[in-house]
């Protein structure tokens, strides 16, 4: 049987975030009902029951099942957004900059609420249309700092003739794993991961600057 993951709560107006933190729990216990069940064999009352919230205050934030479902898939790709903008890239080595994008990458996929909501969010796109391609959306969005940057790059002559953002992706690819580290939580150690994308796309911006110079 699920643990239940909420702990009691003082009373009183939360703070802005005590009140983040009971959203982050709240769409942590429906994911994990969610990845255990499936979405149809879910039901609102048994999420607001296992986050020992009223009905009332589960509707109130989402009308329905398929909001909340979306609503996961939002934080899902909403924490490697965070990590992956706090990147400095401005007056910086391009491979020191390379680097803590893979650091970053590597970190927020690590995260074991974000890794979880985001293979459920995969697992049930067929069930939602819609969902893939906010999955797409949102998705492109989380590197669209890392897109900017070798956009950068590309305006300076730097990456060779090749799509900033084409490398984007599987520079992203490179660090999770691709499918397999969906698959197989992780694909294997972190560090080798970083280690290889480093040496397949760190060329290609070297030899691109060596051409410009």
């Amino acid at each position: 049987m699920m643990t239940d993951m909420l702990a009691a709560r003082p009373r009183g107006r939360p703070t802005a975030d005590a009140a983040q933190a009971r959203e982050q729990d709240l769409l942590a216990v429906a994911a994990a009902l969610f990845e255990q069940s499936g979405f149809a064999g879910v039901t609102m009352a048994q999420v607001a029951r296992h986050a020992r919230i009223s009905k009332t205050t589960l509707y109130a934030r989402y009308p329905d099942k398929r909001a909340l479902f979306r609503a996961i898939c939002s934080y899902a790709c909403r924490v490697p957004a965070e990590r992956i903008a706090a990147v400095v890239t401005q007056g910086r080595a391009a491979d020191a900059v390379l680097a803590d994008f893979a650091a970053a990458i590597a970190a927020a996929t690590a995260d074991p609420a974000a890794d979880r909501f985001l293979r459920l969010a995969i697992f049930e796109a067929r069930r939602f249309p819609e969902l893939a391609e906010q999955i797409l959306l949102e998705s492109r969005a989380v590197a669209a700092p890392l897109t900017a940057w070798l956009a950068r790059l590309a305006r300076d002559g730097r990456l060779g003739g090749h799509d900033p953002a084409m490398l984007a992706r599987q520079f992203v690819a490179l660090v999770t794993g691709g499918h397999d580290g969906l698959l197989h939580d992780g694909a294997g150690d972190g560090g080798a991961r970083i280690a290889a994308a480093l040496a397949l796309i760190g060329p290609v911006i070297a030899s691109g600057q060596g051409r410009a110079a």
